[in-house]
């Protein structure tokens, strides 16, 4: 009878062990639950993302405006009967210009003629 209970007790022992520290222990369990949430959350992302590509796809396929809404946003067409205007900022370090002095009344470069001089000798 003694060897018997000792037997058990080692089982209950080897028993409790695996459940707490091996292969399928509860630690096991939580950090695979862990990786599920996360792997389900990231598989959702990818449903949306899925779901917008697949209405591109149907928009592109569907009709002209979507292909040249593309086009104009990642290749700049300009259609037939549109100007393009290009807006250039100034370069980094470039002074601005004075408020008292307007672009179009400052001198012209060059040497100036005498007045009432006519026009210059060829």
């Amino acid at each position: 009878m003694k060897w018997v209970i000792a037997f058990l007790g080692l089982l209950l022992l080897a028993l409790q062990f695996r459940l707490w520290v091996g292969e399928g222990s509860f630690a096991d369990v939580a950090r695979l639950r862990q990786a599920v949430a996360a792997q389900q959350a990231q598989n959702r992302d990818l449903e949306q993302r899925n779901a917008a590509l697949s209405a591109e796809v149907s928009d592109l396929r569907s009709g002209l405006a979507a292909v040249a809404e593309l086009a104009r946003t990642q290749l700049g067409m300009i259609g037939p009967d549109e100007t393009f205007y290009q807006v250039v900022g100034r370069a980094p370090g470039a002074a601005a210009p004075s408020p008292e002095t307007p672009p179009a009344a400052a001198a012209p470069p060059g040497p100036t003629p005498p007045a009432g001089a006519g026009p210059a000798p060829r």
